[in-house]
């Protein structure tokens, strides 16, 4: 039983002698039962939940607040769950909230039950119980009456019926997230960050379906966020079923385990969301070994958390790619794979490193296209080089580099390098593992910085492809190139040229400032 300490000594000794009674399993409810736990929510403001099998055996009591009770309900398969759930309303009124419905439908309640108290006494209620894939409630109005429904005899039949509807239910999608950022000294722009982490999300296939944000001068030392939003992503999970958190932020191992553990659900962050994007992404033998280096080296003081979490909730998001099956090996095991992978990159590198030169001697100028992921780079590509890189309105639709011949204009001829997009906060350990792609644009000799200029968030896409440059000591000239004009235009900008690579405007203005520069 779950009580407050505030309640006295004789009420919580009556709920007491409520947990393990037994009534006539024809009933709904015993009418003293339901007087008693009225009678203690009138003169407690509390709200009293009584948790019931079929048989009338009352497994559970649990006393919450005035608005609501802390209820724990194992639900069923393609049946019930074999309980009902009968609770007070200390407010008078019997209507079922959001919750309790939620409750019902996720659980799998033979029923839910809501009574309304007043003057300590049950005044009316409304029981709702599940019908196929929707949701019938009754008014019983006075509580007295409640057993002359035959309310036993409808969950009886209502099951019969959801069984039929389960064999042929089309389930929910197997990632159902709630997004959630915490802001610390209330830098950055939570809105923007969190659209940005939907975008993300929906590129690996997983559904949002809510978000959630604090302020913090300081991450939580338990949870990152705060205590009391830990209460309110549960409450959120019920109403919405969701079976994934993903922050925003970056969250260490044991912080992952802290939340999955309170939560339930499974937890990832930012990182390992990106991180099983660039999974699903990679084509090339080169790409796959980045990948899956980053995975590992990610995961390596994460271990605990990952462990547990696969164990749990199985693989999904987060868990995927040629990174995956290493992720169940223990520590020895990762750092020798992570060893091996790095020494298989640096043989491909050297093979890198030779095409580079092979390249350099072919007299034509290499052009590395770079830019904030969607901004149009591999359309732009697609256009100049007329070729078919494969191009998709996502976050990271392309991920292997890919280079082609563009004729500007006879005798001048350039080779284009499409790089992989930048993102805000990208991990260190994607840094360190496209290190050898990444160089592209350190020994080309022109880049072409592609902005999508239509993007409210322009300025700030520019801001992060600048600092990737900077830390990979890029000293090539920089053309900017602003893409997608021939939408509604978020800024104006005069040092740059404006285009629209999926319909053409302004490639030849682009071609000629390129000649310009190289030749």
């Amino acid at each position: 039983m779950n009580c407050p300490d505030k309640i006295k000594k004789e009420l919580k000794l009556k709920l007491e002698e409520l947990e393990g009674k037994k009534f006539e399993k024809s009933l709904f409810i015993d009418e003293e039962i339901l007087k008693t736990i009225s009678f203690i929510t009138g003169e407690t403001g509390y709200e009293v939940a009584l948790v019931i099998d079929r048989k009338g055996n009352i497994l559970d009591v649990t006393v919450g607040d005035k608005s609501s009770a802390s209820i724990v309900v194992d639900g069923g398969d393609n049946r019930f769950a074999g309980v009902r759930v009968i609770h007070t309303h200390p407010s008078g009124d019997s209507s079922l909230s959001n919750m309790d419905i939620s409750l019902l439908k996720n659980k799998k309640l033979d029923a839910m039950c809501a009574v309304a108290v007043r003057d300590k006494k049950p005044y009316d209620c409304k029981v709702a119980y599940l019908t196929g894939d929707k949701v019938t409630i009754v008014n019983c109005h006075n509580a007295d009456y409640i057993n002359k429904y035959g309310l036993i005899d409808k969950i009886f039949e209502s099951e019969k019926l959801y069984k039929e509807y389960y064999s042929n239910l089309n389930k929910l999608p197997e990632q159902r997230a709630i997004l959630v950022k915490v802001a610390l000294k209330q830098k950055g722009n939570i809105e923007e960050d969190l659209e940005e982490l939907e975008r993300l999300a929906e590129t690996a296939g997983v559904m949002v379906v809510d978000k959630m944000s604090q302020f913090r001068v300081k991450p939580d030392g338990t949870y990152f966020i705060g205590s009391g939003k830990i209460d309110n992503l549960k409450d959120l999970i019920q109403i919405h079923d969701a079976n994934l958190i993903i922050f925003d932020n970056e969250l260490t191992g044991s912080k992952v385990s802290n939340i999955s553990n309170a939560l339930g659900v499974k937890v990832i962050d930012r990182s390992m969301l990106i991180l099983d994007i660039f999974a699903g992404r990679a084509r090339t033998t080169e790409g796959k070994l980045q990948v899956e280096l980053a995975q590992l080296k990610y995961s390596l003081p994460r271990l605990g958390a990952y462990l547990e979490s696969s164990g749990r909730f199985g693989g999904g998001v987060g868990m995927r790619g040629p990174g995956e099956t290493k992720l169940e090996l223990n520590r020895r095991i990762v750092e020798s794979q992570i060893q091996k992978k790095t020494e298989d990159l640096k043989k491909l590198k050297k093979q890198r490193d030779l095409n580079r030169k092979n390249r350099q001697k072919n007299d034509k100028p290499i052009i590395a296209i770079v830019g904030y992921t969607n901004s149009g780079k591999s359309t732009l590509l697609n256009k100049l080089a007329k070729s078919s890189v494969y191009v998709k309105d996502e976050l990271f639709a392309t991920l292997d580099t890919t280079t082609r011949n563009v004729w500007l204009q006879d005798g001048k001829e350039v080779l284009m390098i499409d790089t992989v997009g930048f993102i805000n906060n990208l991990p260190h350990e994607f840094i360190e593992a496209f290190s050898s792609t990444l160089e592209e644009s350190i020994y080309a000799d022109l880049i072409l910085h592609v902005v999508d200029i239509s993007n409210p968030n322009y300025k700030s896409h520019i801001a992060v492809t600048n600092e990737v440059l900077r830390n990979l000591q890029c000293k090539s000239p920089v053309v900017m190139v602003y893409n997608k004009c021939d939408k509604e235009m978020a800024g104006d900008e005069n040092n740059g040229v404006y285009v629209s690579a999926m319909t053409g405007v302004g490639l030849d203005n682009l071609k000629q400032k390129i000649i310009d520069m190289l030749f």
